[in-house]
């Protein structure tokens, strides 16, 4: 699956662009976020919407540390070996993922489809893929690992949507503007609200084709200490494999892990 090259979220604070370490921090997501081996000074530029010089002084900087190497053969820069040794470590160091794993491993011995671990960033109103555990299937469905997506349009995004605040959905309905992804995709506001008030009143979300067509998503929330959502439990299966008896038998394994889940994640 690609990834769009789009210039990195800023925040509102105005001096951002002229702190050297938030602009290496930016080039760095964007590198990472780039959909090809290979990045070139001049597209980082672009991207960044800073000066070539700007942009060739942070790669060479980010290539002295080890984040980014330079490719003899082309002149161009790829990501460096320290980067992957520290995503590696980080990742392997999620609290949420280490508990998560061994009930993500029960749910698929007793439903035989992929489960994930999705975890939700407050202030990006994002969330990405952190574990998955897949089933003993030819044709399954492979979920993006480690990638910001919208909470709009997925049953992972919904479970964790419909626990959130009313102005904290609002915000998200004018971020996202609803864009969809499908044919299947829900671009209405009220029809959207309407779905996450069923996904609060049965405690678990399930969308077909939202995201993917010919895909089916079941999600549940996980809830922190503060007793605010922190992510979720997801099931992703194909069309072919789905009716609404196989959704009655995935629901209520689905939600007792995510419960499982949160009340570990709530004693630590």
């Amino acid at each position: 699956m690609s990834t769009a090259l789009t210039s990195p979220k800023r925040s509102n604070r105005p001096n951002k662009m002229r702190d050297p370490l938030a602009r290496g921090l930016q080039l760095l997501r964007w590198a990472v976020q780039h959909d090809r081996r290979e990045i070139g000074v001049r597209e980082a530029a672009a991207a960044l919407e800073i000066a070539p010089s700007t942009a060739h002084q942070l790669m060479t900087s980010l290539v002295h540390e080890g984040f980014l190497r330079r490719l003899e053969t082309t002149g161009g820069y790829g990501l460096g070996h320290e980067l992957m040794m520290l995503a590696h470590k980080a990742v392997q160091r999620l609290p949420m993922r280490d508990i998560a794993l061994p009930h993500m491993r029960a749910l698929v011995d007793s439903c035989n489809e992929a489960v994930f671990l999705n975890i939700y960033d407050r202030n990006r109103q994002e969330l990405f893929a952190a574990a998955s555990v897949e089933a003993d299937h030819e044709l399954r469905y492979v979920v993006e690992m480690y990638k910001w997506k919208s909470l709009h349009v997925s049953a992972a995004g919904w479970s964790i949507m419909a626990q959130l605040s009313d102005d904290d959905r609002r915000e998200i309905i004018e971020r996202s503007q609803l864009s969809p992804m499908t044919e299947n995709s829900i671009t209405d506001a009220a029809l959207l609200e309407a779905e996450l008030e069923k996904v609060r009143a049965r405690g678990y979300a399930c969308t077909r084709g939202h995201r993917i067509l010919g895909a089916v998503g079941l999600s549940a929330p996980i809830f922190g200490i503060d007793n605010h959502v922190a992510g979720s439990i997801g099931i992703s299966l194909p069309e072919q494999r789905f009716s609404p008896e196989v959704e009655a038998r995935l629901a209520g394994p689905l939600m007792a892990c995510a419960q499982a889940v949160t009340r570990e994640l709530t004693r630590r």
